[in-house]
């Protein structure tokens, strides 16, 4: 599997923790499951920059990000 997707997988799992940690906050309730999807996409995205086979910067991470939506969008 590409390193450009699986660090787009995980800013994505990233992305759906958020109305998780919303949706516990406003039901008075802990965020665990929220807690436990921002760990999981920490480790995605560290693994697929840990392998990366190029030195990344954060400021690549946005043409990372469009590099893996122009192979999905034909």
């Amino acid at each position: 599997m590409d390193t450009d997707l699986i660090i787009v997988s995980g800013i994505v799992i990233l992305m759906l923790s958020i109305p998780s940690a919303v949706s516990a906050f406003a039901e008075g309730r802990g965020p665990w499951v929220a807690l436990v999807v921002v760990i999981l996409g920490f480790a995605v995205v560290g693994y697929g920059w840990k392998h990366h086979p190029v030195e990344m910067t954060l400021a690549e991470v946005p043409h990372t990000i469009y590099r893996v939506l122009a192979r999905v969008i034909p």
